[in-house]
């Protein structure tokens, strides 16, 4: 009965050991999190945009940039959503006119993040850099035509993640694939 009860307790003790572990981030998430600083992006910023999506903690990393590709397209989406609505509100002919370039940039990117999350489907990386990189300037061309108006550019600057951000994360998730398949 001795050895029993000893072989009992070192079980117990040993899944005691294993629950009682902090959780950390699976391999892959934290691999691609880890390694998109050469991308000007902090492990922190990566996890808070991979984080919204679930699939991530399980993720390989060919997922995780087709997760983050497809996060910035709905961020986009809901950007483009705000903007249209914004822009049924307003009676401003200036005003309407920079919303309508906004409404411009955003909807011609959006079919291109598809080709993104096609290209890193096909594990075409650079491809999909190329388009990601398009992807990092439509902030910035909503931005020059709406300098004047705070509220409009409330709407591209989200509190929750910005589509910058999220687009810099997919851009330096599928930047680290091609290194990584490429070395």
């Amino acid at each position: 009965m001795g050895p029993f009860f000893y072989l009992l307790f070192l079980l117990s003790c040993h899944s005691l050991s294993i629950s009682a572990a902090p959780p950390v981030a699976p391999p892959k998430l934290g691999e691609a999190c880890n390694n998109v600083g050469g991308w000007y992006i902090t492990s922190q910023v990566c996890h808070s945009v991979l984080d919204t999506d679930p699939q991530s903690q399980t993720a390989d990393l060919n997922g995780i940039a087709i997760i983050a590709v497809n996060i910035a397209t709905r961020n986009a989406t809901l950007v483009l959503t705000d903007i249209k609505r914004f822009l049924q509100a307003t009676s401003d002919p200036i005003q309407q006119k920079a919303l309508q370039t906004c409404v411009q940039v955003y909807t011609d990117i959006i079919p291109k993040l598809k080709v993104a999350a096609e290209s890193i489907k096909s594990n075409k990386y650079s491809e999909a850099g190329t388009v990601l990189d398009v992807a990092l300037g439509v902030p910035a061309k909503c931005d020059d035509v709406t300098a004047n108006y705070p509220t409009v550019r409330a709407l591209v600057d989200r509190d929750d993640v910005s589509f910058s951000n999220v687009v810099s994360v997919a851009r330096a998730v599928a930047g680290y694939l091609a290194n990584y398949y490429s070395g």
